[in-house]
């Protein structure tokens, strides 16, 4: 908390400081959610099927600074409070995962390659950092591209297993029937997520515009060392919303 009262702190002094020079500075302030999911770079083979997919509602609300060093370009950063989420239902087979099962001595810890279907919820709430390179021209479009960086400041990673059997520890393990099992990896939710970001402001008057940013983490979701599931998930969001630019 100290490092968003500061940031907010220097971001105020900075707009105090560059408010008289206000063709080449504006601060805009916007609303709106994201679209996306915690994803691998391509559909593993365990995963055979996504039977459902729901993006649920993921808000988001940014404080931004834009300067304008020459005609066509400029530089935007700010602050963004942002929820990345989803949920999922899929088909797997050999899916390598750690369950928590409910057994005759309690709940149990199984590893294994699970064979049937799960659900998985995921919702992270970030304060992210953008900073982008900007492009106007003579339209109504701003074009921005560049990148961002985000702290996790909570996180939700959890689901169940049912309808299937998970062989212990390789492929062709032992096998054990799963009628209904559940595991949670929030604790192990990267801290840091950081990559890339693209997109584009449209001026709709004066003083609103609608935005789209697309960004991809080249960081992975999971913490270093993460096991549990043996395959690279990366945050790929689509970001909609309505802005308003002081003058």
């Amino acid at each position: 908390m100290r490092r968003l009262h500061l940031l907010i702190f220097l971001l105020v002094i900075t707009l105090e400081t560059t408010a008289q020079d206000g063709k080449k500075i504006s601060f805009n302030v916007r609303a709106g959610f994201s679209v996306g999911a915690a994803a691998p770079a391509g559909i593993p083979a365990s995963i055979r099927k996504i039977e459902s997919y729901n993006p649920g509602f993921q808000p988001a609300l940014e404080a931004s600074l834009g300067y304008r060093f020459s005609a066509r370009f400029g530089l935007a950063t700010g602050v963004r409070f942002e929820q990345k989420g989803m949920t999922t239902d899929a088909r797997v087979k050999a899916y390598y995962t750690t369950f928590n099962e409910e057994g005759t001595s309690g709940t149990e810890s199984v590893t294994g390659y699970f064979t049937g279907r799960v659900k998985t919820k995921v919702k992270n709430s970030y304060l992210t950092l953008p900073l982008h390179l900007t492009y106007h021209n003579n339209s109504s479009f701003t074009f921005k591209g560049g990148g961002f960086v985000s702290l996790l400041l909570d996180s939700r990673f959890s689901g169940d297993a049912r309808d299937g059997y998970i062989r212990d520890q390789t492929p062709i393990g032992e096998r054990e029937d799963i009628d209904a099992a559940s595991y949670d990896f929030s604790e192990n939710v990267r801290r840091i997520n950081a990559g890339i970001e693209i997109g584009s402001d449209y001026r709709l008057s004066s003083s609103f515009f609608a935005s789209a940013n697309l960004n991809y983490a080249l960081t992975p979701l999971m913490e270093p060392g993460f096991r549990s599931i043996d395959f690279g998930m990366h945050n790929i969001y689509l970001n909609l919303g309505i802005g308003y630019r002081f003058h």
